[in-house]
């Protein structure tokens, strides 16, 4: 008799419980779907305002992110039967989408690396806390690439890249203590080489001539400041002011095509990054491959397209791939270029 009514009082507690969680599911999961609603309607509208302020740019960089949490909130409004918040859900889905649609619905898939084939670069800021320099020198000796583009390179990481880099004959290279050091590695020639810091006192971008077979480019390899404030937003905008002087405007048909590398702390999404094509002419060679997110490599679902390689319509970029994790925070950046005939 114990038994059964301990069996019983079991059954009446479960039974309770399951009672308590369907009450709590049906109040905190729409609480939760309308806080998540609201966050995603003022990011969508703060990104609008990026031009105005640093916060409101920072928004304009997850246009990808968004789509995907409104996608989820259509889902989950209409599984509540709660039509106009799941109209509003789908109306900011699509939004986002069209802001984001040239890399949500890219045109070619990029070709890869090939040995022997077409030029080709790698840009890989090293991040200059990682200390997984085998990962990164057997990376380097896997791909081997034409011409490395290292950025956050600090006299260890030159120390420890020594073995690597030797192979490159030719070399315009500064290394730093901090986050930036930068150098350009390559087996063509580079000439006229010279060091940037673009309106910032203390960090490191490069300008060369890159004379590969059959032609000649002029190569931009930049690491340009975080927006992690006001102060360091306001200078990474000095530094892409600097880089249109530093380009000059668009050339109808440039005896010397430009090709631009290297870590640009913002998104195709950034008001900044439109202006700087707008002003220089250059295309984007990555849209063609997609979104390609290449950083933060450790949280995959807030990635953001930060790695970049920008070029003239003349200078052909066969492929833009990301390449696989090597230790550092941000995933290498692979490009190929046609071979001149």
């Amino acid at each position: 008799m114990r038994a059964l009514m301990h069996a019983r009082c079991g059954i009446i507690s479960c039974e309770a419980g399951a009672v308590v969680n369907g009450v709590l599911i049906r109040r905190i999961f729409p609480a939760l779907s309308w806080l998540a609603l609201c966050g995603l309607l003022l990011a969508t509208v703060l990104a609008q305002f990026g031009s105005f302020s640093w916060l409101a740019e920072l928004a304009t960089h997850f246009r990808i992110q968004y789509v995907g949490v409104a996608l989820l909130l259509v889902a989950g409004f209409a599984g509540l039967r709660r039509l106009p918040p799941a109209l509003l859900a789908a109306g900011l889905a699509m939004f986002n989408a069209w802001c984001a649609a040239p890399y949500l619905f890219p045109g070619q898939r990029p070709t890869g690396m090939t040995a022997g084939g077409p030029p080709q670069l790698v840009a890989l800021n090293l991040y200059y806390r990682n200390q997984a320099y085998g990962t990164v020198r057997d990376y380097l000796r896997g791909r081997d690439p034409d011409v490395l583009v290292l950025s956050e390179l600090t006299p260890a990481w030159a120390h420890e890249l020594d073995t690597v880099i030797a192979s490159y004959p030719f070399q315009v290279s500064r290394d730093r203590y901090g986050p930036w050091g930068l150098g350009i590695f390559s087996r063509y020639p580079l000439r006229d080489a010279r060091a940037l810091n673009l309106g910032v006192p203390g960090t490191v971008n490069v300008r060369a001539i890159l004379g590969l077979p059959g032609r000649e480019l002029e190569l931009v390899a930049v690491h340009l400041s975080s927006p992690t404030s006001a102060v360091h937003a306001a200078q990474r905008n000095q530094q892409l002011a600097e880089l249109a002087q530093v380009l000059g405007p668009s050339r109808a048909a440039p005896a010397l095509p430009r090709l631009l590398v290297g870590d640009m702390n913002l998104t195709p999404f950034s008001p900044y990054f439109r202006t700087l094509l707008a002003r220089t002419g250059l295309r984007d060679a990555r849209q063609r491959a997609g979104f390609l997110g290449t950083w933060p490599t450790w949280l995959p679902l807030l990635q953001i397209p930060i790695d970049h390689c920008l070029a003239d319509p003349a200078l052909e970029v066969v492929g833009v791939d990301r390449g696989p994790a090597v230790g550092s925070d941000h995933y290498p950046l692979e490009v190929t270029l046609r071979r001149e005939r």
